[in-house]
């Protein structure tokens, strides 16, 4: 063979060998400039995941320190089909560790396609278990859910939450301040079903703790004394409200049964009924337009307003004084003081005790109760709404007006929250006792105080009445409107009381709402007896001395036939 031959060989075979790079290196340029993102997305898919975990929320604690809330870590476990295989028990030990049927399990194994969720809320043993087993394509995934260590203490009020945020109630109103820290982790699994993980955490503030102004005592003592009368009157609903007069703190906020979705204190409207009486009472004093030396004819019972409207009492009346009429709780003789005092007084007074505007609390369901304009009001309108009826409010309303009638005269703005804490105590935000306006001077108050007091020692409120202490107060029956028609409902009410006490120096506000009692029908014999339960219990826990003003009056706490 001539050299020329050979090397015309060797150029032949170098060209034939040529021929398959070209395709070669053409696919790969495809491969890796044109199609390199659609195949890097389908690797990742098959490859890797990005899974988002949820830190431990914010603690909720009550204003002595007491925890009523916090987070708890459980696991969420789930499996890859085609990184987990077929070993033989696999999915019936898997079963086991999770505690859950083996049938089901493989059910929902036969029924996916790659991603199996095999179970939540694993504890930390099922959690080791599912480790120990070393299945390949398994994944463990913590999650956070609440746990309430003080069990049903004003779990309405903390409210639902989910493992990324808050649903309801307090979770929901502070949310940003409660949310745990978020962090991304990048779940790599290489062909053999080996999974290995990348942590990436944002950069997220950590979770602050709540620390609420209620006492988880006194929160106790009204969710147990409420569901007692409720349940001892078949009331449809009960509530109940103490709040702190001097600083507008709110102790406890009750509901039976409770709605773990509402708050109804903040929420529910009613008409105050005679609770009522002593904002117009405050009102009247202050405009000077009556006075403790006044008397009012109360007409044996029954005034025709005009030739439509009649207003009745409970009980027959003839000549009372002032006090007289708050204390028999008559209707007619409130009327009077009412249509003395007029309507731009009567209405301006109305709005400076809180009504008709949303208390501030910030709860997104929270009522402003029912008002109308004072260009609607009529004559009938300013008789009847004296006495509290034409008008509604919410329980959280009508306990901030009685607290601002405790502590001489000042509208406060109630508050729930204390103060918001780092984890280690160190307080970053604290509320502070805030002056709405002043409703009245300190001496209508006073004055309003002094016959509230007889209300509880000789009028209605007797049921109220606790040896050794001052109380003050007033009895509240109300007819309940049909919210379909507007009118009202036959054989139906709403009774309530609402006080204060000591009276001399009053540090507790406690207002109590049965809703369409069966049993007893009027606030003085419902309602009055549950506060007297719950004022007797705070006073026993908080260590407080008999008021000396009240020492040597007669023990006035047996039963007593009551009307309002």
């Amino acid at each position: 063979m001539t050299a020329k031959s050979l090397r015309t060989r060797i150029q032949v075979s170098l060209f034939l060998a040529a021929i398959p790079v070209i395709p070669i290196v053409f696919r790969l340029f495809y491969l890796q400039a044109v199609a390199h993102k659609r195949l890097s997305a389908t690797a990742s898919r098959e490859f890797a995941r990005t899974v988002s975990e949820t830190g431990p929320r914010g603690r909720i604690f009550d204003s002595q320190g007491t925890l009523l809330t916090e987070s708890i870590t459980t696991w969420k476990c789930s499996l890859f089909k085609k990184e987990f295989g077929q070993a033989p028990g696999a999915l019936d030990s898997l079963a086991a560790a999770v505690g859950m049927p083996a049938a089901r399990l493989r059910a929902k194994f036969r029924k996916a396609r790659n991603f199996v969720s095999v179970k939540k809320d694993l504890d930390r043993s099922q959690a080791e278990a599912v480790k120990a087993l070393k299945l390949k394509g398994v994944l463990l995934e913590t999650e956070q859910d609440r746990y309430y260590p003080s069990g049903d203490i004003a779990r309405n009020i903390l409210g639902i939450a989910s493992s990324e945020k808050g649903l309801t109630g307090v979770e929901r109103l502070y949310n940003k301040v409660l949310t745990g820290r978020m962090s991304r982790r990048e779940v790599v699994r290489d062909n053999g079903g080996r999974i290995i993980y990348r942590n990436e955490t944002d950069n997220e503030a950590a979770p602050l703790d709540l620390h609420l102004t209620l006492d988880a005592n006194i929160q106790f003592f009204a969710q147990d004394t409420i569901r007692k009368y409720a349940e001892k009157n078949r009331s449809d609903l009960a509530m109940a409200v103490v709040q702190e007069p001097d600083t507008g703190k709110i102790l406890a906020l009750a509901t039976y049964p409770e709605d773990l979705e509402k708050i109804p204190p903040v929420e529910w409207v009613y008409e105050p009924g005679s609770t009522f009486k002593a904002i117009t009472l405050a009102a009247a004093l202050e405009k000077r337009v009556v006075s403790p030396k006044d008397t009012f004819y109360c007409e044996n019972g029954a005034w025709a307003l005009n030739s439509k409207v009649t207003i009745h009492d409970h009980e027959p009346e003839k000549t009372l004084t002032l006090s007289g009429v708050i204390e028999r709780s008559s209707n007619i003789g409130t009327a009077k003081i009412g249509l003395k005092l007029g309507l731009k007084d009567f209405y301006s007074h109305i709005l400076a005790f809180g009504f008709g505007t949303p208390t501030g609390l910030g709860f997104p369901g929270e009522s402003a109760g029912i008002l109308r304009k004072a260009e609607q009001f009529r004559t009938v309108d300013l008789a009847v709404g004296s006495y509290g009826h034409g008008i509604a409010a919410t329980p959280i309303q009508v306990a901030n007006a009685y607290s601002a009638l405790a502590n001489g005269g000042e509208l406060l703005e109630p508050r729930l929250v204390d103060r918001v804490a780092e984890p280690d105590g160190r307080t970053t935000f604290g509320s502070e006792r805030t002056v709405i306006r002043r409703a009245i001077s300190r001496d209508t108050a006073e004055a309003v105080k002094r016959i509230l007091l007889k209300v509880v020692e000789e009028g209605t409120g007797k049921n109220a009445a606790i040896p050794g202490y001052a109380i003050a107060g007033k009895t509240g029956t109300s007819k309940k409107i049909d919210p379909r028609t507007g009118r009202y409902v036959s054989n139906k009410n709403v009774a309530s009381f609402c006080g204060f006490f000591p009276a001399g120096a009053p540090k507790y506000t406690v207002l109590v709402i049965l809703d369409n009692p069966k049993l007893f029908y009027y606030g003085g014999e419902t309602a009055a007896p549950a506060f007297r339960d719950i004022a007797k219990k705070i006073i026993t826990l908080k260590g407080i001395k008999p008021d000396h003003a009240a020492a040597g009056r007669a023990d006035r706490t047996a039963p007593l036939p009551v009307t309002d």
